[in-house]
């Protein structure tokens, strides 16, 4: 069977330590992105599941309380300092 070329560019650091599993593996780079193309085949998709990072509660919380214009703002970082009681001495 007749093979051709695929090229990609990824970052030094995840080259080297995707080089190093497969390695840990038996597999060189090559065989490990060619059995990722069979998963891929034979699944009809991507073989794991992709989803973006969700807040957690806190921050969800957060975020909505932003978003109901419940939040609090600051002129300038003193004021928010100042809001915060960061920088004061307590009993001074």
């Amino acid at each position: 069977m007749k093979t051709e070329m695929l090229s990609t560019r990824i970052d030094h650091d995840t080259k080297l330590a995707f080089t190093n599993v497969c390695e840990d593996l038996g597999l060189s780079p090559s065989q490990a992105i060619k059995l990722f193309a069979k998963a891929v085949i034979n699944y009809g998709g991507i073989p794991f599941e992709l989803k973006a990072k969700q807040p957690n509660s806190l921050t969800a919380t957060a975020i909505a309380e932003l978003e109901s214009g419940k939040g609090n703002t600051a002129a300038n970082v003193d004021e928010l300092f100042n809001d915060l009681n960061i920088g004061k001495l307590d009993d001074a």
